[in-house]
């Protein structure tokens, strides 16, 4: 295993750059990397055609930047909110389609009450919003679930869900969601107007027309896809620390289905790498020895990884490479070298590795500040 390091790239494991670019931000993700990663990946294998696969999607950074260098893609994700992302913000509309987006952005002062009941695992949505705030996320997700055309209803409904932590008195703190009472609410039509108008305006004088990436609801433990159909992977599967994303984009997802069980549906199917998830590992990786065994989480974690990894080991055509990038973790005091482990797990699977440290970082765990670093781990399908 070579071990080496560029902290040139650590700036772009975060989704800060994606914040200033059009139609990467339509939706913020913190948990993203910037584009400049899939860029990266892609100069060094020297990719100008092929497919393109990110078996951890996201908000479709990997496939938004696979489509703009007229590359096949394919991506998955176990979440609907990032599926929902990925697809819209990787799809082609015409002047038509357009046309009709505006139509409905001019329909949003007039739009009536709803009668629509939303419900959510961990609280009542009305303890987070103002009532008339409340009310006009209703109103809006009526409206939208009226549209005929399937691919305006699903940019309309991220718009929609995009805005909600600017028009709700809380804040996304870690793996949590916290109510701030200080915090302003922006009114919700005008919060969603604002979007709108901005994603018009990205599809009008940014948007390129190739071929959209198929993107789907999936599991990166066993991808629907045939051996060796993928040149070059490029992902971050979650890290292991104590965020939920079921529960920090739970309010996304229940005004998306209007039901408060699919949180716990979500959770119940996601790679488990939270630390509240305890159930006894049913196996442990070697590598991972016996801290697996004595914090179930970290079995569980690696465990999943490991089919995972079976699965890249699987897709990518003889000679392809997966660039992973993934952060190293305290867990009830122990130092996780995660990069390491995973880099040990691919050699034994048959895949050469080598880890690319990007970024250093300090983790305040109390009562000690440690060291963790965040790395890009290649993982290359030889043919041996």
């Amino acid at each position: 295993m070579k071990l080496t390091t560029n902290l040139e790239l650590g700036k772009y494991f975060t989704f800060e750059l994606s914040k200033d670019l059009p139609i990467h931000n339509w939706f913020f993700y913190k948990e993203g990397f910037a584009p400049q990663v899939v860029e990266y990946a892609l100069t060094q294998e020297k990719i100008t055609n092929g497919t393109l696969l990110d078996p951890f999607c996201g908000c479709g950074t990997s496939m938004l930047t696979a489509k703009n260098h007229n590359l096949r893609a394919i991506g998955f994700d176990i979440s609907p909110v990032a599926v929902l992302a990925s697809q819209v913000k990787c799809e082609n509309y015409d002047k038509n389609e357009i046309d009709e987006i505006r139509k409905f952005l001019l329909s949003v002062p007039n739009l009536p009450e709803s009668n629509y009941d939303w419900q959510f695992e961990l609280f009542s949505p009305r303890a987070v919003f103002p009532k008339s705030n409340h009310n006009g996320l209703l109103s809006l997700r009526q409206a939208i679930a009226n549209v005929e055309n399937e691919k305006i209803k699903a940019l309309l409904l991220l718009a929609l869900v995009s805005i909600i932590p600017q028009v709700g008195i809380f804040i996304k703190d870690g793996g949590v969601l916290r109510i701030d009472k200080r915090k302003m609410a922006m009114p919700t039509k005008e919060a969603f107007r604002r979007k709108l108008k901005k994603m018009i305006n990205d599809l009008e004088t940014r948007a390129v027309n190739s071929e959209v990436p198929k993107v789907s609801q999936g599991d990166a433990r066993n991808l629907p896809l045939a051996d060796n159909s993928a040149d070059i992977i490029v992902t971050s599967p979650p890290y292991l620390n104590n965020v939920d994303y079921t529960k920090v984009y739970g309010l996304e997802l229940s005004l998306m289905f209007l039901d408060k069980s699919i949180t716990k549906q979500v959770r119940g199917e996601s790679l488990r790498s939270f630390i509240t998830s305890n159930l006894p590992p049913e196996n442990v990786p070697p590598e991972v020895g016996d801290a697996g065994i004595k914090v179930p989480v970290i079995g569980n974690y690696f465990s999943d990884l490991e089919k995972s990894l079976m699965e890249i080991k699987r897709v990518l055509n003889t000679g392809g490479a997966c660039y992973l990038v993934i952060g190293n973790s305290v867990v009830y005091g122990l130092q996780i070298f995660v990069d390491e482990l995973i880099a040990e797990m691919a050699e034994r699977l048959g895949m050469q590795s080598e880890i690319i440290v990007g970024a250093e970082r300090v983790a305040d765990v109390k009562p000690r500040r440690v060291n963790i670093r965040e790395s890009i781990i290649v993982m290359r399908k030889s043919g041996l």
